[in-house]
């Protein structure tokens, strides 16, 4: 994961990340992470989206702090001591958020944008003629 981190700040200007949108869309640039979308901030804000969560995370409010930053991590945080746990909560809570912004009406329609632009992919079988699949 650290690695990773590393070569996304090493990626130069115009590739990815652009530097406008802070750790979410940083987050949802990653190499796997093609099928997260950019949930809103207003959505991770309201307390009752939120609800149920916090008792999983050792780290919830530093990886909440994270998850809501306007900025990238910089090569510096990588050095911070306890940055990779509050990373890793931080992912896991940003997956457990996004579950739940996704079967929302806002949610929905990100998901069905990106299933008509083909992001999860499309069926390799001849006759379903390179339909768009969905993830499970």
């Amino acid at each position: 994961e650290e690695q990773q981190l590393q070569q996304r700040q090493q990626k130069p200007e115009g590739q990815g990340f652009s530097g406008y949108g802070g750790w979410i869309l940083w987050f949802c640039e990653l190499q796997g992470h093609e099928f997260f979308a950019a949930v809103d901030e207003a959505f991770i804000k309201d307390s009752f989206n939120l609800h149920g969560l916090r008792g999983h995370f050792t780290f919830y409010d530093e990886a909440l702090r994270m998850i809501l930053k306007r900025d990238p991590p910089t090569k510096d945080d990588l050095a911070q001591p306890g940055f990779i746990d509050t990373y890793r909560d931080a992912a896991d809570l940003y997956g457990l958020i996004h579950a739940r912004y996704a079967i929302s009406p806002p949610g929905l329609e990100v998901m069905r944008r990106k299933y008509l632009r083909g992001t999860f992919g499309m069926c390799p079988r001849v006759l379903c003629d390179r339909h768009h699949v969905l993830p499970i």
